[in-house]
C-alpha cells in the first residue's frame, strides 16, 4: 500500500471513530444496521432536516452524514451491513481538503492508490464501499467473526 494512502486511512479511520463516538455518546443516534435503514430512520425522524444536534454540527444524507468536531470534519456513509468504517476515494479525497493529514494528493491519487491496493489484496470491498482490513472497528470485527462462522 503506498505510504500516502495508508496515512490517509489512518487519519480517516480515527476520524471515523471520533464520529461513531460522537453519535453514540452525544448525539443519541441509534446505529444503523444498513445504509438503508440509515435512510428510513433520518425520514422518519426529520435527521436530514437538522443541521445542528445537540451542539454539533450535522450533515445527514443518504447512506452516510457529515460531522463537524472542533477542527475535525468526517463525512462517511454507513456501509451495507451498517459497517461505520469503509470509505471510497472521494470520501477520502475531500478529508485532506478538510483536515490535516500531511497527504497532498489529488482525487485521481486516491483513486489510483486504493485500486492499487485492492488488486494487492490490501483492502476489502463490499459493493462501492472499501475497507482495510487492518482497520475495522470491533463491532464490525466480532459481525465479520459471526459471520464467518
Amino acid at each position: 500500500m503506498k505510504p500516502e494512502l495508508d496515512i490517509l486511512i489512518r487519519h480517516f479511520r480515527n476520524a471515523q471513530d471520533i464520529a461513531v463516538s460522537a453519535i453514540d455518546r452525544v448525539l443519541r443516534l441509534p446505529r444503523p444496521t444498513s445504509g438503508s435503514a440509515w435512510v428510513k430512520y433520518c425520514f422518519e425522524n426529520g435527521i436530514q432536516k437538522r443541521n445542528e444536534l445537540n451542539g454539533i454540527p450535522i450533515y445527514a444524507h443518504g447512506y452516510g452524514i457529515e460531522l463537524k468536531i472542533d477542527d475535525l470534519t468526517i463525512d462517511f456513509d454507513w456501509g451495507p451491513n451498517g459497517e461505520p468504517d469503509g470509505f471510497d476515494a472521494w470520501r477520502l479525497y475531500n478529508f485532506t481538503i478538510d483536515n490535516a493529514t500531511g497527504v497532498e494528493c489529488t482525487y485521481k491519487d486516491v483513486m489510483r492508490w486504493i485500486e492499487e491496493a485492492f488488486e494487492h489484496g490490501q483492502l476489502e470491498r463490499i459493493d462501492y464501499t472499501y475497507f482495510d482490513p487492518q482497520r475495522r472497528t470491533e463491532r464490525t470485527r466480532n459481525v465479520d467473526e459471526q459471520i464467518k462462522g
